[in-house]
């Protein structure tokens, strides 16, 4: 679609933050403007400090399109610190994050915007999504991993995990009430946030198939697990301590301490196998805490307190013992 009228009247703002990936950037940009609301959508890349050339390209685009705003800034920012400038110079009613590696379904922008058009009590919705290990394809045309349903929406289910994923929209009056995401967080301001503003705002699950998301071994996510465990623990602790208030336990409690047991004992055997034994050892009495019938956890700590050597002579006796009963099976 051609865009070259001059429009104030934007429903959505799509926000990009731009840091080396010229080989997602023309893609992304294409895949927006074929949303079927693209005359009504507003994109927002902003550049920090990227070494790569996307602004040649950007500017090409910008040739045919005049919804495309393009901000450089010449110091490399975090993801939320691009995405908060975008926020304060969108002009639209709703706000998305627009991952450069990531495409839409071209009705996206428009089924979700329509939730928030159709139910003023609703401030943030987020669909189902298809995994790809595939660079670079569009929905339309994709090699999907793995199926992505979130949970409908709970606090204690946002406790667990970032319901919203990776393609929310949301009303940028939100901005007003709560403020911006935390510009000092790597991989999980966008959780952190929402963990922030979910005790006031109502959030809906649309189930419906709307986004490619790429598994990037290079993004900010995946390129350093020990970062990513340590962040997101250090967020989930947080805010369980805060939020996490049953007057009795039900199954769904049960559910929901289970999960952050689990969520915990994977962090303290990522820290062991770093040596970082002593936030290993806080992350599996975390895990105790939450389930104390978390029996990995227990054999995880017992290995605390036993020498390197004996633990390498236990696993082989371990595999020992299993292979002899496999066999006689």
């Amino acid at each position: 679609m051609n865009l070259l009228t001059n429009r104030s009247d934007y429903l959505v703002s799509a926000i990009i933050s731009v840091y080396n990936c010229e080989r997602f950037i023309a893609g992304c940009l294409e895949d927006l403007e074929r949303q079927t609301i693209a005359d009504k959508v507003e994109i927002i890349a902003v550049n920090t400090g990227s070494q790569e050339n996307e602004r040649e390209i950007i500017e090409k685009y910008q040739k045919q399109y005049d919804n495309i705003v393009y901000i450089e800034k010449p110091e490399r920012l975090t993801i939320y610190a691009a995405w908060n400038i975008g926020i304060k110079a969108a002009k639209s009613k709703y706000i998305t994050n627009a991952n450069t590696d990531d495409r839409h379904r071209e009705d996206a922008f428009e089924k979700m915007a329509a939730v928030l058009e159709n139910n003023l009590e609703i401030d943030l919705v987020y669909p189902n999504y298809v995994l790809t290990e595939k660079e670079n394809e569009s929905f339309e045309n994709h090699t999907p991993m793995r199926h992505i349903i979130p949970s409908d929406y709970s606090q204690q289910e946002l406790l667990i995990s970032c319901l919203p994923g990776p393609m929310p929209m949301w009303r940028r009056t939100l901005h007003n009430r709560y403020g911006y995401f935390n510009e000092n967080l790597e991989v999980a301001g966008d959780w952190e946030f929402w963990l922030q503003i979910s005790e006031g705002c109502r959030f809906q699950h649309i189930n419906d198939y709307l986004g490619l998301y790429y598994a990037n071994p290079k993004g900010a996510e995946n390129r350093d697990l020990l970062h990513t465990s340590i962040e997101t623990g250090a967020i989930g602790f947080y805010y369980h301590k805060k939020y996490f208030r049953p007057t009795h336990i039900t199954s769904d409690t049960r559910r929901i301490l289970r999960k952050q047991s689990e969520a915990a004992f994977y962090r303290a055997d990522l820290y062991y196998g770093e040596r970082l034994i002593k936030a290993a050892r806080r992350e599996v009495i975390r895990s105790l805490k939450y389930y104390p019938l978390n029996f990995r956890s227990y054999q995880l700590l017992c290995m605390y307190y036993i020498p390197d050597r004996m633990v390498y002579l236990l696993q082989k006796l371990k595999k020992a013992f299993m292979h002899f009963f496999l066999s006689k099976a």
